[in-house]
């Protein structure tokens, strides 16, 4: 017996993005018009800027930043490493102050 499956993969999406989605359906029911409001009120930064850190911080030579984290820093837009480090607790790898720091650099620099 053979079963046939679809693989479904799993991706983080940033809010501005989210927002960006939802802003092109004409006719939202309850739940996506929660959700848009939600993203209206909690977007820090539009979704070009999102894409853009989102590569930014992807490109960086840290393997330990994760794809869930760089969407939860683009999503929170930390304005210090004491931030950054909440965001960040949970990592199996500890973050250097350096690498900290390089990263609050990137995202002030796509700060409205």
């Amino acid at each position: 017996m053979v079963i046939d499956y679809e693989e479904i993969k799993e991706t983080f999406v940033p809010l501005p993005k989210v927002k960006e989605i939802l802003e092109n359906i004409k006719e939202k029911n309850y739940e996506q018009k929660l959700a848009y409001e939600h993203v209206k009120k909690f977007s820090k930064i539009d979704a070009k800027k999102a894409e853009a850190l989102i590569k930014e911080l992807s490109n960086l030579e840290m393997r330990k930043l994760k794809d869930d984290q760089i969407v939860k820093i683009v999503d929170l837009m930390p304005k210090d490493v004491e931030d950054l480090k909440v965001i960040l607790s949970k990592a199996t790898v500890p973050f250097k102050d350096e690498e900290l720091t390089k990263i609050i650099e990137i995202v002030k620099k796509y700060e409205k």
